[in-house]
C-alpha cells in the first residue's frame, strides 16, 4: 500500500494507491476530524496532531508514505515539541511534590505572595505552549492566568496590539453570515470564560499584574466595535467568539475549558477557529471530565490539534473505549492510558494537593420520603415514557423533558404540556424549613442552598421570608451588576443568614465570606450547603460545591444532599423498589466526581513513576 500526502492551503492531501480494505478504510477516515474523500484522495484539515495521527496510521497500515518535505518537518518538529513537554513535566515533578522546594520569584503582586502551586503554573506556563491548569476551584487560577500573561508580554511572547481594517466579508466560522467591515486588532492576549465571570477577569488582571482589558460585551455591533480597540487583554464569552473572528491574538486563556467538551457545538467552532493562529494556549477548569472520559478529547485536540489524545474522536474512541459511539464503554485499561498521555501538559490539583490537612469536604445524604400526591404523578409519567420507549414514539429531546419532568416532581410540582405549572406538596421543601428555621440543625450557621429550578428558587425563597429569614437569591435573569451587589452582601453583611442560587450560575465566584465577622466580632463565614436540587451536569455540581471551598477557606465544608427516598409499594420489572430519579443522577454524578479522581492521581504517579524508574 502506497500513501502520497501533501500540505496545501490548510489540508492534508493524501492520494490511496492500492490497499483498499475495509480496516484502512477505518483507519484513514479516523487520521483526523472533518475529513473528506473523493474517490482515492483523503482530505484532512491541518494541525500537528493530524500529521502525526497520518505517520501512525501509515504505520498501522503498513503504508509506504510519500509525505512532502514540508510535512515530514511537521512530523519532527511534533515530535520534538512532544518530547519537550514531557521533559519540562518531570523537571517540575519535585516542586509540585515538595511546596518547601523554592522557585524564581517573578512579577506580581508583592503584598500578597503566590501560593507555591501558583508559581509552580507561572513557570510551567513560561516553559511552554500548551498547557492545562486542572486546578480545582478556590485555588487561584485567575491569579495565575494574570501572572502567566504578563511573564509572556515581558518576555515578548505577547506583543502589543495593532488595529488593523477589515473589509465586510462572510464569517469565517459561518458562511452564511455577513460581517460588517470593521477595525480588529493583532497581538494581544485572548481571554474566553463563561459570562458570569468576564467582571472578575477585568479586575483581577488589574488586581495582580495592573493590566487594562477590554470586556467584549453588549450587542452584536457593539462587540464588534469593542474587539477593535487595542488594549493587551481582551475578555469575552465563548458564544460570542464569532465577533471577533477576525483578530488574531498572540495567546488564549481558555477558562472553565468544560465548555469545549462537545466538538459538535456552534461554541467549539467558534474556539477552535480562534485557536489555530495564537501562538500559545492555556485551558484552565477545575472539572475537565466532565462527563466521563469522552468529554477529554475535544479539550485536548483545542489545545493542541491532537497531538495528545488524537487527531479525531473516532480515533480516540478506537484506542480506549468498546461498544459503539452511542454506547461507549471504557476499556479496563482506559483510564490509566488516558492520563499517561494527558500527564505531560495537564497539572491536576485538589485543595487537599495545594493545602495539606485543610479541613475536608464532609457530603450528607437526607432521604426524604416522597408525598402520595408526588408518588401518584411520578408513576404516572414514568408509565407513559416507558411506554414511549417501547413503542419507539419518543425522540431524545422528549427523552429529556420526560426526564425534566421527573426531576421536578421529586421537588414538588410539574409543568404541563401548555407551561402551566401545577404545586403539589413537596416533601423537600418542609424538610428543608425544618434545617433554616425553628429548632434546625442549620439555624447557627449561614447556609447557601442550590436549586436546579426557578421554581425552586421562588418557593423556597418565599418559604424563608415567611419564617421571618433575611435571605439573598441570585438567578440567572440578573445583571452582572445585580449579582456582584448579592456576592457583596452575602460576603460582608452578617445578617443575611442564607442565600438561595440556581446551581446553573454557581461558577466563578467566592461566597464562603472570609472577611465577614457578626455584631460581636466573631466570624460569620460560610461553611454549609444544601443542595435542594441538581441535575445530571457534573461540572455544575463541582462549582457549586467549590463556591465555599476555597483556597483560604478555614472551616470544614458540610454539603447535605437532599434526595427522594425509595417508595413502597412501587416496583420495577425487576421486582426491586420503585426510586426516584433524583437519587439515580447523584450516583451517576458521584461516578463521574471519582472516574475524574482517578484521571488526576494515576497521571500524578506515572511521572513519579517515571522520576523513581
Amino acid at each position: 500500500m502506497r500513501l502520497i500526502a501533501k500540505q496545501q492551503e490548510g489540508f492534508i492531501h493524501v492520494e490511496q494507491q492500492e490497499g483498499y480494505s475495509t480496516e484502512a478504510k477505518i483507519i484513514l477516515r479516523s487520521i483526523s476530524q472533518g475529513y473528506h474523500r473523493r474517490g482515492a484522495v483523503w482530505t484532512y484539515p491541518f494541525s500537528s496532531g493530524a500529521v502525526a495521527s497520518l505517520f501512525e496510521a501509515a504505520d498501522l497500515l503498513k503504508a509506504d508514505l510519500d509525505a512532502d518535505q514540508y510535512l515530514q518537518q511537521v512530523w519532527h518538529e511534533g515530535k520534538s515539541t512532544t518530547e519537550q513537554e514531557r521533559t519540562i513535566r518531570r523537571l517540575l515533578q519535585p516542586y509540585i511534590d515538595d511546596p518547601q522546594l523554592r522557585l524564581a520569584d517573578y512579577c506580581t503582586r508583592e503584598e500578597i505572595e503566590p501560593w507555591h502551586h501558583q508559581k509552580v503554573a507561572y513557570h510551567w506556563a513560561m516553559r511552554t505552549s500548551v498547557l492545562y491548569l486542572a486546578h480545582k476551584p478556590g485555588l487561584g487560577k485567575t491569579r495565575e492566568g494574570a501572572d502567566i500573561i504578563r511573564g509572556k508580554i515581558t518576555t515578548g511572547e505577547v506583543t502589543e496590539p495593532e488595529q488593523f481594517w477589515v473589509e465586510g466579508h462572510f464569517s469565517k466560522v459561518f458562511p452564511k453570515q455577513w460581517v460588517e467591515p470593521h477595525w480588529a486588532i493583532s497581538g494581544g492576549v485572548l481571554v474566553i470564560c463563561p459570562k458570569i465571570v468576564l467582571g472578575t477577569w477585568k479586575e483581577e488582571l488589574l488586581k495582580w499584574q495592573g493590566i487594562e482589558s477590554t470586556l467584549i460585551t453588549g450587542g452584536r455591533p457593539r462587540k464588534i466595535y469593542r474587539g477593535g480597540i487595542d488594549t493587551w487583554v481582551h475578555i469575552c464569552t465563548y458564544d460570542s467568539l464569532d465577533t471577533i473572528q477576525d483578530n488574531v491574538y498572540d495567546g488564549i486563556i481558555a477558562d472553565e475549558a468544560h465548555y469545549l467538551a462537545n466538538d459538535d457545538t456552534k461554541r467549539f467552532a467558534k474556539a477552535l477557529h480562534m485557536r489555530q493562529q495564537a501562538k500559545w494556549v492555556i485551558a484552565l477548569s477545575g472539572t475537565p471530565v466532565s462527563n466521563m472520559l469522552p468529554s477529554l478529547w475535544a479539550q485536548y485536540y483545542w489545545l493542541d490539534g491532537g497531538r495528545t489524545l488524537s487527531a479525531s474522536f473516532e480515533q480516540y474512541r478506537r484506542q480506549y473505549f468498546e461498544g459503539t459511539q452511542r454506547q461507549m464503554v471504557a476499556k479496563e485499561s482506559a483510564t490509566v492510558n488516558v492520563a499517561k498521555r494527558i500527564s505531560r501538559i495537564t497539572y491536576f490539583l485538589t485543595m487537599q494537593q495545594a493545602f495539606p490537612g485543610k479541613a475536608q469536604k464532609i457530603q450528607q445524604v437526607m432521604r426524604i420520603p416522597m408525598t402520595r400526591e408526588q408518588i401518584k404523578y411520578y408513576q404516572q409519567v414514568r408509565s407513559q415514557t416507558i411506554a414511549d420507549i417501547l413503542t419507539g414514539s419518543i425522540t431524545t429531546e422528549s427523552i429529556n423533558v420526560k426526564l425534566g419532568k421527573l426531576l421536578q416532581i421529586c421537588q414538588g410540582f410539574v409543568v404541563d404540556d401548555d407551561k402551566k405549572i401545577n404545586t403539589f406538596t413537596s416533601a423537600k421543601l418542609e424538610a428543608l424549613k425544618g434545617m433554616l428555621t425553628g429548632q434546625g440543625d442549620f439555624t447557627d450557621r449561614r447556609t447557601i442552598v442550590w436549586c436546579q429550578f426557578r421554581h425552586d428558587l421562588r418557593q423556597v425563597v418565599r418559604m424563608l421570608q415567611r419564617a421571618g429569614v433575611n435571605v439573598l437569591w441570585l438567578h440567572g435573569s440578573m445583571t452582572d451588576r445585580e449579582r456582584e451587589g448579592v456576592r457583596d452582601l452575602w460576603n460582608h453583611d452578617h445578617r443575611y443568614r442564607v442565600l438561595v442560587g440556581m446551581i446553573q450560575i454557581g461558577i466563578g465566584i467566592n461566597l464562603h465570606a472570609p472577611d465577614c465577622v457578626d455584631s460581636e466580632g466573631q466570624p460569620a463565614r460560610c461553611a454549609t450547603t444544601v443542595f435542594f436540587g441538581y441535575n445530571w451536569r457534573v461540572t455544575q455540581l463541582e462549582q457549586a460545591m467549590d463556591r465555599i471551598y476555597r483556597g483560604d477557606q478555614v472551616e470544614t465544608c458540610l454539603y447535605r444532599y437532599l434526595i427522594s427516598d425509595d417508595v413502597d409499594g412501587y416496583y420495577d420489572d425487576d421486582g426491586n423498589k420503585l426510586r426516584p430519579i433524583d437519587g439515580q443522577v447523584y450516583e451517576c454524578l458521584q461516578a463521574k466526581l471519582e472516574q475524574a479522581t482517578e484521571i488526576s492521581e494515576e497521571s500524578m504517579d506515572y511521572i513519579r513513576r517515571l522520576l523513581a524508574a
